[in-house]
């Protein structure tokens, strides 16, 4: 399958990749909701279904980070998150195919109802796991881990941040962006005018932003803060957005070289409650009325994403406009090796 960001821009086939998801992923629309909600158009993106053995946003950021890992020749790879993160599951899950050992640091959180589902499956696919403290020593134990690897396999390892938002993970929703826009050529979708997803580590909503961007698509990314603001802000946002760009533009010069502060990004507040991973009641009732209109969402990110579609709508803030709602939550069941 070839990438649409390959098609459209084909100096950046220069940037290692390796084919993990099942793209593209559906677009439907969410009639009843939107209905129920007073809303002209409501769609949902399925990226729930990124993956055949696991799905959600982490899929396409890891195609490009694995197969630059690849690329390297690296055996080992070290990542980060919390105790129940769905990036390092997904790693765990990828790495493992791919013939990587993972190594994943992970610092606390409070308890969810997958988090120990998440570290179940982290040990099946054969992750070695540590635990720290906080974000300053995983980083520590991290830097130790570096140099252990690197003696044991007699190369450095690849480093894969919290999230997987560095540049070269970042453009997997770049390419996410350029598939949308395919699916509106074909008619699966109206355009629309504002896309809501999850801000975490940034990685997925800047990717988009960029994409719509360059592009010239008039989309405005709504991020859903569900992080602390030291970990997720507009400030934050533009610099990885300025990153992904510029590699973008290094590998291709055909790529536009865009002003961060001119992308379409707004970083939603009044949604993340008492703390990371603390379900509100906002996010309670949105995870039950997705599951009531058929797509299986969480209180930690969707929910909370959710959560400010239909606050928006009630507020009458959306009533002409087409909306779509990215789900970055898998939805797919775990496969045990």
């Amino acid at each position: 399958m070839t990438l649409p960001l390959y098609d459209r821009f084909p100096g950046t086939k220069a940037l290692a990749h390796v084919a993990l998801a099942s793209l593209p992923t559906p677009v439907e629309p969410w009639t009843e909701l939107a209905r129920r909600l007073g809303l002209r158009s409501l769609f949902v993106k399925r990226d729930d279904l990124s993956g055949e053995a696991y799905g959600g946003n982490k899929v396409r950021k890891l195609e490009f980070l694995l197969g630059q890992a690849l690329a390297e020749g690296c055996s080992s790879i070290i990542t980060f998150g919390a105790r129940g993160s769905n990036h390092v599951r997904a790693a765990a899950v990828y790495g493992q195919r791919l013939g990587l050992k993972v190594h994943a640091v992970l610092t606390p959180q409070p308890s969810t109802s997958y988090l120990e589902a998440n570290l179940q499956a982290d040990r099946a696919a054969g992750a070695t796991l540590y635990f720290a403290d906080s974000q300053k020593a995983s980083h520590a134990r991290g830097a130790e881990l570096q140099i252990e690897l690197a003696r044991q396999d007699g190369i450095e390892p690849f480093v894969i941040p919290f999230g997987g938002t560095v540049p070269r993970g970042t453009i997997g929703f770049v390419n996410a962006a350029l598939e949308l826009a395919a699916q509106i050529e074909r008619g699966d979708i109206l355009t629309p005018d504002m896309v809501y997803v999850a801000l975490g580590s940034m990685g997925t909503a800047s990717g988009l932003a960029v994409g719509f961007a360059a592009l010239g698509l008039p989309i405005q990314v709504i991020g859903v803060r569900v992080v602390p603001a030291e970990i997720a802000s507009l400030a934050r946002a533009r610099q990885v957005m300025k990153g992904a760009s510029a590699l973008l533009q290094e590998s291709d010069p055909g790529f536009p070289l865009l002003i961060p502060e001119n992308v379409g990004l707004h970083v939603r507040e009044g949604f993340f409650g008492d703390g990371y991973a603390q379900p509100t009641a906002e996010a309670r009732e949105a995870v039950a009325l997705a599951t009531f209109h058929g797509l299986r969402l969480e209180t930690t990110y969707t929910g909370k994403a959710l959560a400010a579609v239909i606050a928006d709508a009630r507020n009458n803030q959306l009533a002409d406009k087409t909306v779509l709602f990215w789900n970055t939550y898998n939805s797919r069941p775990i496969v045990q090796t």
